[in-house]
C-alpha cells in the first residue's frame, strides 16, 4: 500500500510541474488574478457547482475540507478529470464575433482514511486562468495605429485537506493550500508599418510570480430523517494577501521592424502582495431514500477590498448562488449500467467580482449543467461527464457577451488498500 501511494503522490509532483496555464481565454479575465476556478469536482460542475452539503459518492469533494469526512474507512480513491470546450464572444458595436477553443487538467488528487475518525485529501488543480488579447485601432491626428492589450498565465493550487468525525454524522474540516504561478499582463500602441521611420512602437510588460499559503475550514452535519437525510455545510477560507514580486520592462521598437528593440525605458523588480477575499459559503442537501439528492449553495466573496500591489482593481464583492440534484435509480444494480449510474443537473447564477463603471455596470454569470456518472456494482472505476453552457456579460453598454460549451470527463479509481489479509 505505501507503494502505491508513493507512487500516486510522485505522479502529482509531476503535473504540478507540467500544469499548462492560460490554456482558457476570456477578456474578463483582464481582472484581479482572472478567471477563478469555483466548480472543483466534476460531479460538483454537473451540479451547478454545489458542494458544500453533497453526500460522498466515490469522489474526492475539495470545495470544503469537511466534505471528504464520508470517505469510507478502507477506502482508497484516486481522481483525474480534465475540461475542453469552447466560446464564442461577440460585441454590438462593431457587431463581430469569435470563437476560441480550449482545454485544460481539471484536477488531479487522492482521498483516503488514516483512521476511523480522520480522513485525508491531496491534490492538485487550476485555481485562476489568465488569457486575453484586445486590439482598439484608432487613427487619431490621421495616424494609423492599434491599442493592444494582452495577458495570459494563472495560478496553480496544491491542496491538502484533513476531516474529523469527533461524533457520528459530523465533520469538521481544516485545509491548507498552496498557490503558485505567473501572470503576464501587456500594453502595447503599435504603429502601422512605416518605413519612413517616423514611429516607434511602445510596450510595457508587466509579470507577476506568485506563491503563498492559504488556509480554509469547513463544518458538515448529517441529520437522519428516516430513512432520508439532510446535510447542512458550512465554509469559510482566510484568504491572506499573497507574496508577490512583479518584473516591469517598458521599452521601444521600429513600427518597421516590430522585433527589433530600439530602447529600453526601464526595467525594475518590485516586491509586493496580491490580496485574495475572505470567502463565506453554505449549503444544504437532502437525499431521499438514497435515490434522490437536491442540493443548493450560497456564497458570498469579499474582492472589493483586495488589492493588487496596493492599487484596488476593477473589483466588487461577489455573490454566487448554485442548486443541483442527482438521481440514482438503483445504486446496488448488478446488471443493467443505466440503472446504477447518477444522473445529475444543476443551475447557477454569480453576481461577478468584475466592476465595470465604477459599479454602475455589473456582469452576471450563469448557466446550466448537466451530467452522468457511470459506476458498475462490481467495477473499481467511476466514469462522469459533465455538460456546461452558460453567457457572461451581455451586449449592453459596449460590453463582451460571452457564451461558452464546457465538456468535463473524470474519472474515480476507487480500491479498498486498508484490508488486513486474512489466512484460512
Amino acid at each position: 500500500m505505501t507503494r502505491r501511494l508513493l507512487l500516486l503522490v510522485s505522479a502529482m509532483l509531476i503535473t504540478a510541474l507540467s500544469f499548462a496555464q492560460g490554456s482558457v481565454g476570456s477578456p474578463y479575465s483582464r481582472y484581479g488574478i482572472g478567471d477563478v476556478n469555483v466548480n472543483a469536482q466534476a460531479r460538483n460542475s454537473s451540479m451547478g457547482g454545489v458542494g458544500y452539503a453533497t453526500p460522498f459518492m466515490y469522489d474526492v469533494n475539495y470545495k470544503s475540507p469537511a466534505s471528504i469526512g464520508e470517505i469510507d474507512t478502507l477506502t482508497f480513491i484516486f481522481n483525474f478529470g480534465f475540461d475542453a470546450g469552447f466560446r464564442h464572444y461577440s460585441v454590438s458595436d462593431p457587431a463581430t464575433s469569435k470563437i476560441k477553443a480550449d482545454a485544460e487538467l481539471s484536477q488531479i488528487a487522492v482521498g483516503f482514511a488514516c483512521a476511523k475518525w480522520w480522513k485525508i485529501a491531496l491534490g492538485i488543480t487550476p485555481y485562476s486562468n489568465v488569457g486575453y488579447s484586445i486590439y482598439s485601432p484608432d487613427n487619431s491626428f490621421g495616424i494609423d495605429k492599434n491599442y493592444v492589450y494582452a495577458g495570459d498565465g494563472g495560478l496553480n493550487k496544491v491542496f491538502f485537506s484533513n476531516a474529523f468525525n469527533p461524533i457520528p454524522d459530523l465533520s469538521l474540516g481544516v485545509g491548507v493550500s498552496y498557490l503558485f504561478g505567473k501572470i503576464y499582463h501587456s500594453n502595447a500602441i503599435v504603429f502601422d508599418d512605416d518605413s519612413t521611420g517616423m514611429y516607434v512602437n511602445s510596450f510595457c510588460q508587466k509579470t507577476f510570480k506568485i506563491s503563498d499559503v492559504t488556509f480554509d475550514v469547513g463544518a458538515k452535519y448529517n441529520i437522519h430523517i428516516g430513512d432520508d437525510n439532510l446535510r447542512l455545510g458550512a465554509y469559510y477560507a482566510y484568504n491572506r494577501d499573497l507574496h508577490a514580486k512583479q518584473f516591469a520592462l517598458v521599452y521601444n521598437t521600429l513600427a518597421s521592424a516590430a522585433t527589433t528593440v530600439i530602447d529600453t525605458i526601464s526595467q525594475d523588480t518590485l516586491k509586493g502582495s496580491i490580496g485574495l477575499p475572505h470567502t463565506i459559503g453554505f449549503g444544504a442537501c437532502y437525499t431521499y431514500k438514497d435515490k434522490l439528492s437536491i442540493a443548493a449553495d450560497f456564497t458570498l466573496q469579499n474582492w472589493k477590498d483586495s488589492k493588487f500591489f496596493g492599487e484596488c482593481d476593477s473589483l466588487n464583492n461577489s455573490i454566487g448562488v448554485a442548486l443541483g440534484a442527482e438521481f440514482t435509480p438503483n445504486r446496488l444494480s448488478p446488471k443493467n449500467i443505466w440503472e446504477s449510474s447518477s444522473y445529475r443537473m444543476g443551475l447557477y447564477f454569480n453576481n461577478s467580482y468584475i466592476n465595470m463603471n465604477n459599479s454602475k455596470l455589473s456582469v452576471p454569470d450563469y448557466g446550466i449543467t448537466f451530467g452522468i456518472g457511470f459506476k458498475p456494482r462490481h467495477a473499481k472505476t467511476v466514469f462522469n461527464v459533465t455538460l456546461q453552457y452558460g453567457q457572461r456579460g451581455s451586449l449592453k453598454n459596449d460590453l463582451v457577451k460571452e457564451n461558452y460549451f464546457i465538456v468535463g470527463v473524470n474519472f474515480s479509481l476507487v480500491d479498498h488498500w486498508f484490508e488486513k489479509s486474512r489466512i484460512d
